[in-house]
């Protein structure tokens, strides 16, 4: 038996041409087979078309439904529950979500139901939610409606008039909801007409809301308040000069915005002793479609007069 020596080389580049050349047979065959054959659907432009206007339709009517949820529940279950527990205004409209497939069969035909599936039926719930989220929206803040209620415009404060001097705190009263009078060595209380300030805003129209409050003294007696809006200018306008002169006195600001409205109340006409004074002040008006309120809770603390430590 003779013994043939091949080449390394040899045997590597003959190789290296078989598996090239299996390759492009294996590449030949791959080419003519169908997209099919590839685990491609076949593309149809009919039905392309065809579900492509299923869901415009679908779309339509969704936007549609949520119309019509946020004007039911603006002008007809909003005005009738404003009493009960607001989670209602919450379900009711979610638990619709269930309906749109039942909508769907009521309304459209055969040949479009058929494009229909799961994900139309979630992509049509986020779409319902967030529209019927905008229609109430919408239609229950100005011009539309108002269910805002009135609120305190910034900060407040309270002066005392004791003849023709005005009182004033120390305190720094932005966003705080207590000050404190510290009373000069020898007197026991403060003297004069003791008058809250503060603003008034509303995002629609400030001249319907009303005012009311009462004042707690440290005695525990109750007494209510009336406002007298006339009194503000004058009361504000000195104070504000008296902060230019002294920049320890705090003058916070009530009055923000132009469309604010600047409201006095008269606490006493015959000061406030030592102790705490609590005071209960509402906003109300009838708004659309319901009455709203807001309560505010302040407290005017006087101190009796203590010495300074001795160095």
């Amino acid at each position: 038996m003779a013994w043939r020596m091949v080449d390394i080389g040899t045997a590597m580049a003959a190789a290296r041409a078989e598996r090239a050349e299996r390759q492009k047979k294996k590449d030949g065959d791959k080419k003519s087979r169908s997209g099919r054959n590839h685990g491609i659907e076949a593309f149809d432009p009919v039905k392309h078309v065809s579900k492509e206007r299923a869901d415009m339709l679908s779309m339509w009517l969704v936007i549609l439904f949520a119309i019509v949820v946020g004007l039911m529940m603006r002008y007809a279950v909003m005005p009738a529950f404003e009493d009960s527990d607001g989670d209602l205004l919450w379900v009711l409209p979610m638990s619709l979500v269930f309906l749109i497939p039942s909508l769907h069969r009521l309304v459209m035909s055969e040949e479009l139901l058929e494009h229909y599936g799961k994900g139309t039926w979630f992509k049509a719930s986020f779409l319902l939610v967030f529209g019927w989220l905008a229609i109430t929206f919408l239609l229950s803040n100005p011009p539309f409606g108002d269910i805002g209620a009135p609120e305190a415009a910034a900060a407040w404060t309270v002066v005392v008039v004791d003849g023709e001097d005005l009182v004033m705190t120390h305190d720094d009263l932005d966003g705080g909801d207590e000050m404190e009078f510290h009373l000069p060595e020898g007197q026991s209380s403060l003297n004069g007409d003791v008058w809250l300030l503060f603003g008034l805003r509303d995002n629609m129209d400030t001249s319907k809301a009303t005012v009311s409050g009462t004042i707690t003294l440290f005695d525990g007696s109750v007494h209510n308040l009336s406002t007298n809006s006339s009194h503000f200018a004058n009361l504000s306008e000195w104070g504000g000069s008296m902060k230019d002169n002294d920049a320890n006195l705090s003058w916070p600001t009530m009055l923000p915005h132009t469309e604010d409205v600047g409201t006095a109340i008269r606490l006493s006409t015959e000061g406030l002793g030592i102790g705490v004074h609590t005071i209960e002040v509402t906003f109300e008006e009838d708004g659309d479609p319901w009455h709203n309120s807001r309560s505010y809770t302040w407290k005017v603390i006087v101190k009796e007069y203590t010495p300074p430590p001795v160095e």
